[in-house]
């Protein structure tokens, strides 16, 4: 998972529409007007409503760029399946990580919000079991928005402030380091329980919500890492053995960095899983020549 700017949407959706005067201005009219015509409906009329009127989908493009075409939980490239998108605070209905309700009516006053639109795989997006692992465990996000103590925003709370969501959100820079991976591409929280209980709990229950160890998910991360271990063995093994030749040395370091530079850009599937394997690699004394590396790293 990585960052993404929210704020450029704007932009992007009016670059696809052709740069029409007005063009985001206008969508967001309309998501108003249609904010205006289900307050006084019922939960049952909500969803009919949304169902003929989700004109969130106009900005799936747009969404689709702000990630180079990836999921924004999982970075799985947008050709691995069907994608959506969803709303981060539940529209009809939120439950805590166990399963009791939070919010009956979810947060429907947000369900016309750009803000509130994230870009995601329905392997993330929906409850569903692993189909290759023998488990029966359910993963998925479905409606489970789960809380840190007793903060509740109240109907018409558009910036939700006074919630500590447990849940990363990949539009703010800090909740993205909360995990990391290893070299299978398994995810694990990046803070242990001792050292900050809150960071550990939100990527705990994000990597269940979010089934960030899906098998496939998982495949696709442990492929990067080799490809990234197999470029750094290669100039390595130059360095170890050419200590004469300082110009050709120098050439494979910068060919290295280059590749690996190429494989953490955002529109690269799993870029973030680089950071990590840079992160792991030079723990190692050996391998102190790619420290630089992180400077190069997008």
């Amino acid at each position: 998972m990585r960052v993404i700017n929210l704020s450029d949407l704007r932009a992007k959706f009016d670059s696809i529409e052709g740069n029409h005067p007005g063009s985001f201005d206008e969508w967001v009219q309309r998501a108003e007007q249609c904010l205006i015509a289900i307050r006084p409906m019922t939960k049952k009329q909500r969803s009919n409503y949304w169902s003929n009127n989700n004109i969130w989908r106009e900005l799936y493009p747009a969404l689709s760029e702000l990630s180079g075409h990836k999921c924004w939980y999982s970075e799985a490239p947008e050709s691995s399946g069907e994608w959506e998108i969803e709303h981060f605070r539940p529209k009809a209905e939120s439950k805590s990580e166990d399963g009791a309700v939070i919010l009956e009516d979810g947060y429907w006053w947000l369900s016309y919000s750009w803000t509130n639109f994230r870009f995601a795989g329905s392997l993330v997006n929906k409850l569903r079991k692993d189909r290759f692992d023998s488990g029966n465990e359910v993963y998925g996000k479905g409606n489970f928005f789960p809380l840190d103590g007793d903060g509740l925003a109240q109907t018409g709370d558009e910036e939700c402030d006074c919630e500590r969501p447990l849940l990363i959100d990949p539009i703010k820079p800090r909740d993205v380091t909360l995990i990391s991976f290893d070299q299978n591409g398994d995810p694990y929280p990046t803070y242990n329980e001792e050292d900050n209980p809150l960071y550990n709990k939100k990527a705990t229950l994000s990597i269940k919500f979010y089934g960030l160890d899906h098998t496939p998910l998982r495949r696709g991360r442990s492929k990067i890492w080799s490809n990234c271990e197999m470029v750094v063995k290669k100039a390595h093994n130059y360095i170890k053995n050419n200590i004469n030749d300082q110009v050709r040395r120098d050439e494979k370091i910068d060919e290295c960095f280059l590749l690996l530079h190429n494989y953490s850009k955002y529109t690269e599937p799993y870029s973030m899983i680089v950071r990590n394997f840079v992160k792991e690699k030079i723990k190692d004394d050996e391998y102190s020549w790619l420290k630089d590396v992180e400077l190069v790293l997008v």
